[in-house]
């Protein structure tokens, strides 16, 4: 198992490495660009936030805490058929998904074609009958199709933060559409957490189930998870269980997450 350098400190150490060698990107109007370390190679639209992070030497290991935390989804669905994704980025789950699930069909949903350029350059698979990057509006394409999916992951973010179209109430309830029994969907929030409140609010209206909101370590992000069935209601040693069980082919900290997500379950109940 890889060793993790998923830590508030290492990735603030990161930052600090690269931000003398971006900061002459800054003023590209939004576009995408990246910047490379001996170790790492980033993905940005300006200096203020890292949209992906990619270790040099093992492109398909999940750098940032977050991305760790969204597929803890694995504990309610181990092995998904179809999971739909909105938002590109450096591709870091898109890769971990297509090399650890092999069974699961795989869209990506990317509305920006410049980031999906790129998307070689982060080691993204080339699209074929099981993985496909699409150039597409996440929320009109949900809206539209008749897919069912066992997974949504939701991580779509402009230079100003999470495009509107991805924040509300109709927004969700295509997703609740588009999600086979029992399915998940999993939102990563990063912000304000009166704004990520408000989003909740929505996604607790649309939904039966009420959702899980997981804060992270680092405070940087809030990851939401809600299904259309009652399976995050597993219970606490059945869950740990899972998290032992997958431990054993996934090479992310799901123990952590269980932890997380329980002690906030715990809290939400109260």
């Amino acid at each position: 198992m890889l060793k993790s350098v998923n830590t508030p400190t290492g990735i603030q150490l990161l930052k600090e490495g690269l931000s003398k060698l971006k900061q002459k990107f800054d003023g590209t109007e939004g576009e995408p660009y990246i910047i490379e370390s001996k170790k790492f190679k980033a993905l940005y639209f300006d200096s203020e936030s890292t949209q992906s992070l990619m270790d040099m030497q093992a492109p398909i290991r999940l750098v940032v805490n977050y991305t760790e935390t969204m597929m803890g989804f694995l504990l309610f669905h181990a092995d998904p058929k179809k999971i739909a994704m909105i938002g590109l980025g450096g591709g870091s789950l898109a890769k971990y998904c297509h090399h650890y699930l092999p069974g699961a069909c795989i869209l990506v949903l990317e509305n920006n074609s410049k980031v999906i350029a790129l998307k070689d350059k982060f080691h993204v698979p080339e699209n074929s009958a099981h993985f496909k990057v699409l150039e597409a509006d996440g929320a009109a394409y949900l809206r539209d199709t008749e897919e069912k999916f066992d997974v949504l992951l939701v991580d779509g973010y402009t230079k100003l933060g999470q495009a509107a179209q991805l924040c509300s109430e109709d927004f969700y309830a295509s997703c609740l559409a588009c999600l086979k029994p029992d399915g998940v969907l999993v939102i990563n929030f990063s912000g304000a957490a009166g704004l990520n409140q408000i989003y909740q609010e929505r996604i607790d209206r649309v939904f039966q189930y009420p959702s899980v909101l997981v804060v992270e370590d680092d405070r940087m992000n809030q990851i939401l998870f809600v299904s259309n069935g009652s399976s995050l209601n597993t219970s606490a040693e059945d869950l740990l269980r899972r998290s032992v069980a997958l431990a054993k082919t996934h090479e992310i900290h799901l123990a952590r997450t269980t932890q997380n997500f329980l002690a906030q379950r715990k809290l939400d109940a109260r």
